[in-house]
């Protein structure tokens, strides 16, 4: 499995090589405001334009910006936002534990929902449970999060004159109690969002594992129904559950960008989307190297998982 991963992870440099090269000939081909003007604001003259596009590199050709850009991002070095001129690593660095505690909490309520809802609407297959489950499943993937998050501000303000701490980002450490008011609701919406699909399709594969001639034998032997459905079946049906359980994590991932917006969390999914707003270049050249490097890494543990969950399994 060792030599599977390092095999799979020695692709990552060519795909973000590749992401990076395609981000910035679009970036560059595409109309958009002159960095300049972003850079020195409204007010600057064009003396100051031009002495800021050569600044930023803007005069050279297209191939020498390219390979500018490579040679310090491999030292870690990705460039100053227009907007602030503040380093794009440093900012993003500040960023990340907000945007980290939002996305982890949301793909643990995700998992919770999905994979256990999904397990007791296939043990009791057309019963009221089962039936309440898929209306949730439904509704989870029918109304669309930003209009739930909305709710989240407006019911509490109006009904009982309660204000989400919208803004700003304590440490869970520092305040809990401060930190789960704003968290805990907004991983909530995002975790059920993100559940729908994994719930179907855990009750899907649940259904086909449990009419399976092997869960049958144990059921025979006399086996306890938890015990045929947690150690018997869900282990066989766990490779489609651990692959919508990666896609239930590019979609939370998504996701938190349009919560941090509209709750305001100091984390990088504003930042990302105010950079992209003010056409950033910098902070939009991050932006896809990074979440490209999510998503491949993400696809590398839901392949090696498969070998955890199915013992059948084996990479070689």
């Amino acid at each position: 499995m060792r030599r599977y991963a390092l095999r799979r992870l020695s692709f990552l440099p060519i795909i973000l090589l590749a992401v990076s090269l395609i981000t910035f000939m679009v970036l560059r081909v595409l109309p958009s405001q002159d960095p300049a003007d972003v850079v020195g604001g409204a007010n600057a003259t064009e003396a100051q334009k031009q002495a800021y596009r050569e600044q930023l590199g803007l005069n050279e050709p297209l191939y020498r910006q390219y390979t500018d850009w490579l040679g310090h991002a491999l030292t870690g070095d990705f460039g100053k936002t227009f907007n602030s001129q503040k380093s794009v690593r440093d900012e993003f660095v500040r960023r990340f534990p907000a945007s980290f505690e939002l996305v982890m909490m949301a793909i643990t309520f995700s998992a919770f929902f999905g994979i256990s809802f999904g397990i007791l609407s296939a043990m009791y297959r057309n019963s009221l449970l089962d039936y309440a489950v898929r209306i949730f499943a439904v509704f989870g993937a029918s109304i669309p999060e930003f209009f739930l998050l909305t709710l989240l501000i407006i019911v509490p303000s109006y009904f009982w004159s309660y204000s989400m701490p919208l803004g700003g980002y304590v440490p869970i450490y520092e305040d809990p109690a401060n930190n789960l008011r704003l968290f805990l609701p907004a991983a909530l919406i995002l975790g059920i969002g993100g559940s729908s699909g994994l719930m179907r399709l855990t009750r899907t594969t649940m259904l086909e594992v449990l009419r399976s001639d092997y869960v049958r034998t144990a059921r025979s032997k006399g086996l306890r129904q938890r015990t045929v459905v947690l150690t018997h079946a869900l282990r066989n049906a766990g490779t489609p559950i651990m692959t919508a359980l990666g896609t239930s994590f590019i979609l939370v991932f998504s996701g938190s960008v349009i919560a941090e917006q509209i709750l305001s969390i100091q984390g990088n999914g504003l930042f990302f989307f105010t950079s992209t707003l003010s056409r950033d270049l910098p902070v939009i050249q991050f932006l896809a190297v990074y979440t490209a490097a999510v998503v491949v890494i993400v696809n590398l543990l839901v392949d090696l998982s498969y070998a955890v969950v199915d013992p059948r399994v084996k990479y070689s």
